[in-house]
């Protein structure tokens, strides 16, 4: 995730003649292919075979798990091919930094929005529409007696946290980290611990946009689904600052670059 070759830096001005599939096709495949897969899993890990119930929620600790294991396990696959972003919320943050083409960009969202519908769909094909629709899709909502402005507070700072553990861990030079994966999977898990409760701890449109779509025909799920694109990339933007402005290495940072 760290070479200058990878999709999740600034490409193509090197001089050099590049490879579209590699350059285009391939990256946004991979986002394609890793979100569906975490959307995948991650719906499916609220259903299980203790719980939901009717009356009783899925295991908070089984939910965080399985979406930051999964997510530690997709990074470390596709981050030398894609950067592995798997979030739109990701791409935003690396566009707002300049460290990959706008255009790249685009292609990844439309790939990971299509992912979220198809890893959404395979959840509901798997458990079938009565389960699907008890456990809500594995869709995101605001926890009991939450208010939107709280839940917009709320997803701006759990994806603050997220992003900067990417942006040290997978980019800045300084504090790059082979262990990347990990600290990225650890980052999504804790944040779902803390904010399960409270809006389900999306961090993520596409994961939040997919299984809305796919149980809208058996459940609606839209009243405070912009919630989850407001709060993510607000978040984004924060994590931008703050790294560009405090945290980042002087060859990143905007100020202060002098010894």
């Amino acid at each position: 995730m760290s070479s200058e070759s990878d999709p999740l830096l600034i490409q193509g001005d090197d001089g050099r003649p590049g490879n579209f599939y590699e350059e285009f096709i391939q990256p946004c495949l991979a986002e394609l292919v890793a979100v569906t897969l975490f959307v995948f899993v991650g719906t499916m890990a609220v259903y299980d075979t203790v719980s939901p119930t009717p009356d009783t929620p899925a295991s908070a600790v089984a939910v965080a798990l399985a979406h930051g294991l999964t997510i530690a396990i997709l990074v470390a696959v596709t981050g030398p091919i894609s950067g592995g972003h798997i979030n739109p919320a990701v791409t935003f943050a690396m566009v707002l930094l300049r460290e990959m083409k706008p255009v790249l960009a685009a292609g990844y969202f439309v790939c990971q929005i299509i992912g979220a519908l198809l890893g959404a769909a395979f959840t509901r094909a798997v458990i079938g529409d009565v389960k699907y629709k008890q456990i809500g899709g594995g869709a995101h909502t605001l926890g009991e007696g939450v208010e939107p402005g709280q839940g917009i507070l709320c997803e701006i700072l759990l994806t603050t946290v997220l992003i900067l553990v990417i942006l040290h861990v997978a980019v800045d030079p300084k504090t790059q980290n082979p262990l990347a994966p990990l600290a990225i999977g650890f980052a999504v898990t804790v944040d779902i611990l803390a904010g399960i409760s409270v809006t389900g701890a999306s961090m993520n449109p596409a994961r939040s946009f997919g299984p809305a779509v796919v149980i809208s025909v058996l459940k609606s799920f839209w009243d405070y689904h912009y919630i989850y694109w407001v709060g993510p990339f607000l978040g984004s933007v924060l994590a931008a600052f703050i790294y560009k402005f405090i945290t980042a290495d002087k060859s990143k940072r905007l100020i202060f670059k002098n010894n």
